[in-house]
């Protein structure tokens, strides 16, 4: 069964091994191949923030494993994004794999276990979290998450030990994991058999083996990012619970209809209603009864509880930098309701052979078609982007990336197009305007550039990139002290930014203040030693003043 799995897996994402690098990949993986080259990087990485590897205003997370197999891959094989690919190919299949054998430990039922799993296998909404390699820390989070169980079903001393190190490993590799105790607590009060060979009215010893691992790492995380939790914290505001309705409504459409996908939901998509709240209500109510009652059949009974619990961390109680709704947050929940559709499904095909697998072939071959389908949709940016927009016209930062990718092709026209998109959508969205009026100084509209950069500032003043782009087009207009007093005021607000000091060292260039050009190149190569035009510039005007 397993090796079923396997080739399962293999056919409905060989496809995924032929896209590139998408997105987030760019800044996470290529974007840091200087720190991946860098001696002793593995250490740095364990005792520091994601965000302080990445981009300076990304969200702090920390998930130090994720990092580090990004790290192997590029060790390994460079930047060639078909072993990356193939990496979360088959850690997707080795999930699969975990999970029917866990099914098979815990309930001793091979058509269950086989119909639950192979479910989980082609389900349309994991296609996110298998095609997007930045997804990564999700995948290594499941699989994990999965082994934990897994030994934890198993009776012995040593199965506790390794299934504690499993849920360490599930932690450093993604946030929701956490939930793991508060399942085995639930079930464990609720259940009526035994979770697999252990009882599950567990022992205090491996509860409280679990919790010192969950107080281990939330010390570890407190000490490297000096928060426990993200700085916005646990809210219950009248607003944050109309934003978590929409999100349980979302999540509760996507088990349903995993068709009409999206990989970026903006808030305006999924705004609250009315009719959503009335919706989610009782189907939670419906999970907490068959959580508690004890008629329940314990897979749909452990199903419920995963469900419940699985979204608690995705939920925006405590709120998710990233974005309110993604298909990769479903990734680990899908466990629960694949695992009653499955109890359903074999019910089914036990009274009606025949009627029931052709239920189950039929859902099988339609999943993973629609899977196959939206591997494309991850093959490139430009790819990528678009689809978002066919999903959500009034997606702003969809346009907003489409015009980068047409920007950095060439092909200024189209860019300005979609820049000029995600401004009529949203007006008040600063990058679009300064990358607008980048696109005009590309094509020599310099007088529009300027415009655009000016309405930047006038919309957020101390905005650098703005400043900095509005002083290279005074450059190129000849207005030399204008753009020498952009460059200026940058540097006071982003004395740590080497394209700043870069910028004003080539205003005084221009100026003729050749000392005080050759002041900033020095300061740029004090933070950037590698950087190749402050060098040349440096001993340009260094030739200069002798």
């Amino acid at each position: 069964m397993p090796l079923i799995l396997f080739l399962v897996v293999g056919a409905a994402y060989a496809n995924s091994l032929s896209s590139g690098f998408v997105w987030d990949d760019h800044p996470l993986i290529i974007g840091k191949q200087e720190f991946f080259n860098h001696p002793g990087s593995a250490i740095t990485l364990l005792v520091s923030p994601d965000a302080a590897l990445t981009a300076r205003q990304a969200p702090p997370y920390y998930r130090p494993l994720d990092t580090l197999s990004y790290m192997l891959d590029h060790y390994l094989w460079g930047l060639n994004p078909f072993w990356y690919h193939l990496e979360n190919l088959l850690l997707h299949a080795l999930v699969a794999m975990l999970f029917y054998l866990l099914l098979l430990e815990v309930f001793g039922d091979i058509r269950l276990a086989f119909i639950a799993s192979v479910f989980f296998a082609v389900y349309p909404v994991n296609a996110e979290a298998v095609d997007f390699i930045s997804a990564r820390n999700t995948l290594l989070c499941a699989a994990f998450t999965m082994a934990s169980l897994l030994f934890l079903a198993k009776d012995g001393r040593k199965w506790t030990a390794l299934s504690l190190v499993a849920y360490l490993l599930a932690l450093f590799s993604k946030e929701p994991a956490v939930v793991l105790p508060f399942f085995f607590i639930s079930l464990g009060l609720t259940a009526g058999r035994p979770f697999g060979k252990r009882e599950l009215k567990l022992k205090k010893g491996v509860l409280g083996g679990f919790f010192a691992v969950t107080a281990v790492y939330f010390m570890i995380r407190h000490l490297v990012l000096g928060a426990f939790i993200a700085k916005h914290g646990i809210s219950l505001s009248f607003s944050r619970l109309k934003l978590i309705a929409a999100v349980f409504f979302e999540h509760f459409r996507l088990f349903v209809f995993p068709f009409k996908l999206n990989a970026l939901y903006t808030r305006q998509a999924i705004s609250f209603a009315p009719f959503k709240a009335a919706a989610v209500i009782p189907v939670v109510l419906l999970l907490v009864y068959l959580s508690l009652d004890k008629k329940t059949p314990d897979p749909v009974r452990a199903g419920a509880q995963w469900i419940f619990w699985g979204l608690l961390p995705v939920s925006n109680i405590v709120k998710i930098p990233s974005a309110p709704v993604a298909e990769r947050f479903q990734y680990t929940i899908i466990f629960g309701f694949v695992l009653i559709l499955a109890y359903l499904l074999a019910g089914l095909a036990q009274k009606k052979a025949a009627l029931g697998i052709t239920v189950i072939t039929v859902l099988f071959i339609a999943l993973g078609i629609r899977t196959f389908e939206r591997n494309l949709v991850w093959r490139d940016d430009l790819t990528l982007y678009s689809s978002m927009i066919r999903s959500d016209p009034a997606d702003a930062v969809a346009y907003y990336n489409l015009g980068n990718v047409y920007g950095k092709s060439g092909y200024l026209g189209d860019a300005v197009k979609d820049f000029k998109m995600a401004l009529s959508i949203n007006p008040f969205y600063i990058k679009p305007r300064v990358n607008l009026g980048v696109a005009y100084a590309k094509e020599g509209n310099l007088e529009e550039a300027v415009t655009e950069f000016r309405k930047a500032l006038a919309l957020k003043p101390g905005h650098v990139m703005a400043m900095l782009n509005l002083g290279m087009a005074y450059l190129k207009m000849g207005l030399v002290p204008e753009a020498v007093k952009e460059f200026n005021q940058a540097v006071r607000l982003a004395p740590g930014f080497p394209d700043a000091h870069l910028a004003l060292g080539v205003g005084y260039e221009k100026e003729g203040l050749f000392r005080g050009a050759a002041d900033e190149f020095e300061i740029v190569l004090e933070l950037d030693p590698g950087n190749g035009q402050a060098i040349e510039k440096l001993n340009y005007v260094r030739g200069l003043i002798q």
